[in-house]
């Protein structure tokens, strides 16, 4: 086993993007634990698509990052752009949870997605080539394009591969693309996996996943001293939202905005604030059309969060699918009371009663009412976010979850160096 001279793995983390490019929740956890990785000594490079005018070797808060990227590249990400603009306002905001599916990707992925993603492998795996003494495992963090050249890279450069499924329906979604059942057979056959909640190794096992290939590792957030804590206030009505508002319908604000006509017509004060990017004509419009516009506040993608959960009364999660919420970690970190849907990484997270409460997912009105709930019993929700602090702090440090990383990385490592041996 190639490792550092203290015996600490080498780990090469494979993300479909970086910052300064858009990220979702799954590259931003990468990041949290790469950092908390490199602190306990562990040796952690990320390899990600390259885009203009950020290519080639840098340091990216302390960990080198390799940005790979070609002429079409660019070209692909351009013309993906465009089309991100011209959507615009006419962008779909509201679904028909009885004709369309909402809880799952279905989408074809098309040969031009498939080109770059190929593209990406093969520029990867002469770079690395050179590189393969300077790590022992690679680990990707979706099951997306990204397992699919983890595993080929693995292959060719005979280093085992642990794949995030960081989505509810992440290794089904797999069958999207050109010959996906082939692909999903030899995922199986060449990786191992970490499910971040009960629905996501659930949801492998039913896809032919062997169990004993599946390790159960949740998210992570960071907690440093004691932190802050939200100071519960009766009488306040602010109800916050946090997600990208391009992830629809995954996020469900359709769902909360119509639930929240029935919030404010038994708190007509109440405000909601939506923050998040992706904010567009359509929604204003939306909220308008609702009669509740002047109860909603949508406050566009924000760096300093802290300011708005401290004044919040509860934080809201309506998503009809989700991994594993990083902004409900943080929020119950906070010590916010949460409503959320009962899905995948809010069941694992939420105890309904003790510290949040959950409600049936598309249920507009059962979500009006958990929020109607949360403003109408303050000494319960007080204790609600308590509870919900505990839970983060006792389960989800960062720390922790980073430690359960690091002895599954040696185990994987080793077990590789022992077939070797066979």
């Amino acid at each position: 086993m190639s490792s550092a001279s203290d015996g600490s793995p080498k780990i090469l983390m494979l993300a479909a993007s970086l910052p300064p490019g858009p990220v979702g929740g799954a590259e931003k956890q990468s990041l949290l634990l790469a950092e908390e990785l490199a602190r306990k000594g562990i040796s952690v490079t990320f390899i990600t698509p390259g885009k203009r005018p950020l290519a080639g070797s840098d340091i990216f808060r302390g960990i080198r990052v390799y940005r790979i990227r070609s002429v079409l590249s660019d070209l692909f990400d351009f013309l993906s752009g465009l089309k991100k603009k011209r959507k615009g306002s006419s962008e779909k905001i509201e679904y028909d949870d009885s004709r369309e599916a909402t809880d799952e990707i279905t989408r074809p992925v098309g040969w031009p997605s498939v080109l770059y993603y190929n593209l990406f492998y093969w520029r990867s795996l002469i770079f690395l080539r050179r590189k393969r003494k300077s790590f022992d495992l690679i680990h990707a963090h979706t099951m997306e394009w990204s397992a699919i050249v983890a595993v080929r890279l693995g292959k060719r450069l005979k280093k085992p591969v642990l794949i995030k499924d960081s989505t509810m329906n992440g290794f089904a979604s797999l069958l999207r693309y050109p010959n996906g059942r082939a692909i999903q057979q030899k995922i199986i056959k060449d990786a191992r996996f970490v499910a971040m909640t009960r629905s996501i190794e659930e949801n492998l096992i039913k896809s032919g996943v062997p169990r004993e290939k599946i390790f159960r590792i949740s998210n992570g957030i960071a907690i440093t001293g004691t932190g802050p804590e939200n100071k519960w206030t009766p009488g306040s009505s602010k109800v916050l939202f946090i997600g990208n508002l391009y992830q629809q319908p995954a996020k469900g604000v359709d769902l909360l905005l119509k639930a929240w006509s029935g919030v404010i017509a038994d708190f007509p004060g109440a405000i909601l604030q939506i923050i998040g990017d992706g904010v567009t004509p359509a929604y204003s419009a939306f909220s308008r059309r609702l009669g509740i516009q002047e109860n909603v506040e949508f406050l566009g993608a924000l760096s300093n969060l802290t300011p708005f959960f401290n004044e919040a009364s509860l934080f809201v999660l309506p998503s009809r699918r989700e991994g594993m919420s990083n902004a409900l970690m943080e929020a119950m970190l906070f010590g916010l009371p949460c409503v959320a849907t009962e899905i995948s990484g809010s069941r694992d997270l939420i105890e309904h009663g003790v510290n949040g409460i959950l409600v049936p997912p598309v249920d507009v009105e059962g979500l009006a009412l958990g929020i109607k709930y949360i403003l109408s019993h303050p000494a319960e929700a007080s204790i609600m976010g308590h509870k919900a602090r505990e839970t983060i702090i006792q389960n989800y440090d960062i720390r922790l979850i980073a430690g359960k990383y690091i002895t599954l990385y040696k185990d994987l490592i080793e077990e590789r160096t022992l077939l070797k041996q066979i």
